[in-house]
């Protein structure tokens, strides 16, 4: 009979112990997943950093080989102070000649400086000197950089500075080719660099570390990230120890219960009013083009949702949810307050620069977030024209509730634009129903330019039927430089897309503007 029994109980065992054994195996895999997107977020950022630096240096080379005065000259020195001026990743700027740095606007009078610190020659042809040491700061190295005899300084901390979750995190940007290590912060073990792939994003392991790498498609650059595997692993079982002898009982209540906390918290509607609360949403601006002068004239300004855990959630992936959970009209009115925050600095940088915001058509209602826009504008007196205000076909399928929305927005001097044309409910006579100054060429008939695609004709269609109309016209998604010889050849005068600039947050727009203000006054 014990024997029976001891039998029977096997199966009851089992029944007990594989959900249990099942829910280990399944945090012991997500608790990777979890540390391995938090490397990714971190890594994703030192290099979005790393890219903007290298830029910096690389525009501010391209500046001082233009620049006509003799080199450490007082000309030339001002012309320096003014670039590290409006740079965010510059120290400073100087000449260096035979490898040494021969004037700068950090060291004084007319000490010549030998470059110390690792030497090497990019694949770009940009002579780096890594960890090099100036005399007023002995203890601190810096990164230089030198092309024609003009250089670049960078404090290597600028670019990888910033808050992990745990001290033996591991953050460093390497360049890609010839491979070398330019910047790092924690316990960066040298030989993770052989498990990297040159120009290639991934995720390995080492004994110890779990390791990621991401590449820059057009830069010569590269971010890591890494952590101690005990991270993930310490404490697991012990804690298996303690859960282990609960029955199945009090795990299906508590799954019970917890199913439907989830189940709340994770709803939409919640989700977003927590980011809301939270400050994960943010703005960046794309500035829009005019393809005569090639000035900024204005910026779309674009919603962006990083959690806390640093992912990137795609913006048409969580615009749609709050249009669905309808929360989209507290989201627009955060934008709404942003961006009039922002306006002052940017009209200030730019007189007659405006700034592009995207509506709803949920927005598109009476007493929404138009007549919000509405009150806060004309309370804060900015000049007419500082806004357009781009609406979609799909807000405007019911034209007279819309309308006391637009005509509170050119009350306060907004113009209004039409956006994704052609790819909604698109008919002449919607443009003929309702007053409009702008019509955007949506990037899928943008992308269509030079490949021969069946779309082009249409994209022709929309542009002449704009100008016959009267109405402006911007070219969303360019990217090329054929796309804008043929916008440029059909009287497309304004345009946005990579060819120009990618989305970017406030103190890069601004010091765009400065640089280009500084460049027509000279």
């Amino acid at each position: 009979m014990k024997r029976f029994y001891v039998v029977a109980s096997i199966p009851l065992l089992l029944a007990a112990l594989i959900p249990i054994a099942a829910s280990l195996w399944v945090a012991h895999r997500k608790a990777k997943d979890d540390q391995i997107a938090y490397l990714t977020s971190l890594a994703d950022e030192v290099l979005r950093r790393g890219v903007a630096s290298r830029q910096q240096l690389v525009a501010a080379l391209n500046e001082l080989e233009r620049d006509p005065h003799p080199p450490c000259s007082q000309a030339s020195l001002t012309r320096m102070q003014q670039l590290v001026g409006t740079s965010f990743y510059l120290q400073g700027m100087g000449s260096v000649m035979d490898g040494t740095l021969v004037c700068s606007t950090l060291t004084q009078g007319s000490d010549l400086v030998p470059l110390t610190g690792n030497h090497m020659v990019t694949s770009t042809g940009i002579s780096s000197w890594i960890g090099a040491r100036l005399p007023f700061a002995h203890d601190q190295p810096f990164n230089i950089y030198a092309r024609n005899g003009h250089a670049v300084i960078i404090h290597p901390g600028i670019v990888i500075d910033m808050p992990v979750l745990h001290a033996d995190v591991s953050l460093g940007l390497l360049i890609s080719t010839p491979q070398a290590l330019i910047r790092s912060k924690g316990p960066l073990d040298p030989q993770w660099l052989a498990l990297y792939t040159p120009h290639a994003s991934s995720q390995v392991e080492s004994d110890t570390h779990h390791i990621v790498f991401r590449a820059a498609k057009d830069n010569n650059i590269a971010a890591i990230a890494a952590a101690p595997k005990a991270q993930v692993y310490g404490g697991l079982w012990a804690q298996a120890l303690i859960l282990a002898p609960l029955g199945l009982v009090a795990s299906a209540l508590f799954a019970l219960g917890v199913a439907v906390l989830t189940r709340w918290q994770l709803s939409p509607r919640v989700r977003l009013r927590a980011a809301l609360r939270r400050r994960e949403l943010f703005i960046l601006y794309q500035p829009i083009v005019d393809l005569q002068t090639g000035q900024w004239v204005g910026a779309e300004a674009l919603l962006r949702w990083r959690r806390r855990n640093g992912t990137l959630v795609p913006p048409d992936e969580f615009i749609a949810e709050a249009e669905k959970a309808g929360v989209i009209a507290p989201i627009t009115r955060y934008v709404i307050d942003v961006v009039l925050a922002d306006l002052p600095e940017l009209l200030k940088a730019s007189p007659g620069f405006h700034v592009s915001l995207n509506l709803s058509p949920q927005d598109l209602v009476a007493d929404g977030p138009v007549q919000y826009l509405q009150r806060r504008f004309s309370a804060m007196e900015f000049p007419a024209g500082a806004l357009m205000l781009e609406v979609t076909e799909r807000g405007l399928v019911d034209i007279e509730a819309a309308r006391p929305a637009l005509q509170a927005a050119r009350q306060i001097g907004a113009s209004i634009a039409l956006d994704d044309f052609g790819t909604g409910y698109s008919s002449l006579s919607l443009l003929e129903s309702i007053d409009i100054d702008t019509l955007k060429i949506d990037r899928i008939f943008i992308a269509s330019i030079g490949a021969q695609a069946a779309i082009s004709p249409v994209t022709t269609h929309i542009i002449e039927m704009a100008h016959t109309l009267k109405l402006a016209l911007i070219a969303e998604g360019v990217e090329t430089q054929d796309q804008v010889e043929f916008l440029v050849a059909r009287g497309v005068r304004q345009a946005q897309g990579w060819n120009f600039a990618r989305a970017m947050p406030l103190v890069e727009l601004l010091a765009g503007l400065r640089a280009a203000k500084s460049a027509r006054q000279r």
